[in-house]
């Protein structure tokens, strides 16, 4: 579920909420891109307590991590896991890197629900109700990202590296993007496994995700899928509401489609696709699109977005597209899937 961006200031119950902390002047994310972030990317450790509970701040190059997580592994591998899926976010997608954060990224991960319930009325006042009926997952808003222990280590690992990419643009993207993309590039961050000879670092696959992938192929097999245009000018909360397992073929479909914009058809769309984000990111995107035609109050931004970026319009792509998922889901596609490489 993607977070609504709000603007936020208060005062946690139980402790209190720091102002936003600047990164260091030496930006070492500007290094040559890596998926390694090792354990020694903690800064500082402290204590923190909420609402009773004791808890600890780790400060890393550009998070600072409030938890009260007690399993060794998960408060270990933490650290090095958000430094390096920031680092997937900034270069997997573009060939510049896009912006390092202005501030440090606040994310919080609790121990229990009860604990990432309460943290949740304490932030979001008025709007929780909307973030508690999340039963098992967490969120992003304002660029803070609340998260709890899953029990699952890598189900965690998964929601924090997708909750992060929208922790990410909410702080740094000047532009919105328009939700199709903001949750397939969130779906396409979420695929990692850990080396083998170092257990504690992640290697981000964007392929290897079987979730999305069962999803995928189910709704194939059933002729569920939604059409390009249909995909690209409806939102999952709308399908929430009519039918929850479309809500899930959505969230498919636009993995699908951001892997599809990255190296489909022999990696035509690419450019556009890099030139998108770098608006999105430098807050350029509407004023780019309005050089090719002008952006009218009555039509749907995203199909407006999508049509003027790209070399064909949504419609004339679906087919493509379509042919695209066949091939992905295809027989032999699931090993690839666990392999984390691309079954094209």
């Amino acid at each position: 579920m993607r977070a609504i961006i709000l603007l936020l200031c208060t005062t946690l119950a139980g402790c209190s909420t720091p102002p936003p902390e600047p990164l260091s002047r030496v930006d070492r994310s500007r290094a040559a891109p890596s998926v390694t972030a090792p354990v020694s990317s903690v800064r500082n450790v402290e204590p923190w307590k909420f609402a009773g509970t004791q808890g600890q701040t780790i400060r890393t190059d550009h998070y600072r991590i409030f938890t009260t997580a007690t399993r060794p592994i998960l408060v270990k591998r933490l650290p090095g896991f958000l430094e390096a899926s920031l680092m997937h976010y900034r270069t997997s997608l573009t060939d510049a890197a896009l912006p390092s954060p202005p501030v440090k990224l606040d994310t919080y991960v609790m121990h229990t629900r009860g604990q990432w319930a309460s943290l949740t009325r304490a932030l979001m006042r008025e709007r929780a109700p909307l973030y508690l009926r999340i039963q098992r997952g967490g969120f992003a808003a304002s660029g803070r990202g609340v998260y709890r222990d899953l029990g699952d280590l890598n189900d965690t690992f998964n929601l924090a590296a997708h909750e992060g990419w929208h922790q990410y643009t909410q702080l740094t993207f000047k532009s919105r993007l328009p939700s199709y993309l903001e949750e397939g590039i969130a779906t396409y961050m979420e695929g990692f496994n850990w080396q083998p000879r170092q257990p504690d670092t992640p290697i981000f696959r964007p392929w290897a995700n079987m979730e999305r992938f069962r999803a995928l192929r189910t709704a194939a097999q059933a002729r569920r899928l939604l059409s390009l245009p249909e995909l690209i000018s409806t939102t999952p909360q709308e399908l929430i509401h009519r039918d929850q397992d479309m809500a899930l073929v959505w969230y498919a479909q636009v993995w699908a489609l951001v892997h599809f914009l990255n190296e489909g058809n022999n990696g035509r769309f690419n450019a556009d696709f890099n030139r998108m984000l770098s608006d999105a990111a430098n807050g350029t995107l509407n004023r780019s699109a309005s050089r090719f035609q002008n952006l009218s109050e009555s039509t749907d931004r995203s199909t407006s977005l999508f049509d003027r970026y790209f070399s064909a319009s949504a419609a004339e792509l679906d087919l493509a597209y379509q042919r695209f998922i066949a091939r992905v889901v295809a027989p032999g596609g699931q090993n690839a899937i666990v392999a984390g490489v691309s079954p094209l």
